[in-house]
């Protein structure tokens, strides 16, 4: 699943092996861009999970969403109708980049692409060198203070970059509960979080394959159950730290899957007030769960020594 340590990586890719060679060809959602025909790969960068390139005077935004991928190939294997087919296709001199099931494919004017109305609702990129974990725990304040955890990690407009994968991943590191309102949680617990997060996806920068248990294996992003994670995709399986059996529950808009122990980041219980004390001013208490969904809710019992309620008679016809 691309987050953004893999656009990170991407871009590396393209800073290395096309950007400074003249585009031959540039192909976007079907269409031959040739204006752009010789004109000079300048850039590749990314923000979050977006990449941009620069071609001449045009800017190429990509969003791979939750399954699209880039490839780096011959030049020469590249056809006008292979380039066609794919999301986006730029071509050079000496590499050809392909991108495949891209949902967000644009081609902006260079000089006006940071006017973009969802490129400005960002929030910093959580692996830019200036990132600051302090400011992402400022600008979450200013979300719902309802709003859970786990939703809070995805919102790109607070920090951009945080995937799936990351959220399920720092959120059991960090020994929180996904389904806790960010109220209660102070400042220091919200900044320690997102530095969790930048921190796992600054380890995977390297050639090796996506891991957050470094010390348990290296390499390539295994299958389900894989030592390589703590916690995504491993429902049902026990917790490495506890031995409880991972847990898997649909989170947020549109849903998406957070994995989670119960019993490592089971929410600790808010500590009684004080007769007499005052009630702490913006806190909101946590909500009450039902022990089941309400389409399977027992009827309620009557109490002890309550006669039946006495069915009506059907009238004769």
């Amino acid at each position: 699943m691309p987050e953004g340590d893999t656009i990170h990586k991407q871009a590396a890719q393209l800073r290395a092996r096309l950007v400074g060679q003249k585009a031959t060809a540039v192909f976007a959602r079907g269409l031959e861009y040739r204006r752009l025909a010789g004109a000079v790969v300048t850039s590749a960068e990314a923000h979050g999970k977006h990449l941009f390139i620069d071609v001449g005077e045009a800017r190429l935004h990509v969003h791979l969403g939750m399954y699209g991928r880039m490839s780096i190939q011959d030049p020469r294997l590249v056809t006008a109708s292979k380039a066609a087919r794919a999301s986006l296709a730029v071509v050079g001199e000496q590499a050809a980049a392909l991108w495949w099931r891209a949902p967000t494919v644009e081609v902006l004017r260079a000089a006006f692409a940071h006017a973009h109305p969802a490129l400005q609702a960002l929030g910093p990129d959580v692996l830019s060198d200036g990132f600051d974990p302090a400011a992402a725990a400022a600008r979450a304040r200013a979300r719902p203070a309802t709003t859970a955890v786990g939703e809070l990690l995805l919102d790109q407009r607070v920090a951009a970059g945080v995937g799936n994968v990351y959220k399920s991943e720092v959120l059991f590191l960090e020994r929180l509960d996904p389904f806790a309102p960010i109220s209660s949680l102070d400042d220091d617990a919200l900044s320690r979080l997102f530095a969790r997060a930048g921190e796992l996806m600054r380890q995977n920068l390297g050639p090796w394959g996506r891991t957050t248990t470094a010390d348990l294996t290296r390499g390539g992003f295994g299958p389900r159950g894989s030592a390589r994670v703590h916690v995504y995709r491993r429902a049902g399986h026990p917790c490495r730290a506890c031995g409880a059996a991972i847990l898997a529950a649909a989170q947020g808009q549109p849903p998406r899957k957070t994995y989670y122990c119960p019993r490592c980041q089971a929410r600790a219980p808010a500590p009684r007030p004080e007769a007499g004390a005052p009630s702490r001013s913006g806190a909101v208490s946590a909500p009450r769960w039902p022990s089941s969904p309400p389409g399977n809710a027992l009827p309620t019992p009557r109490p002890a020594g309550t006669p039946p309620r006495a069915r009506p008679r059907r009238r004769a016809r």
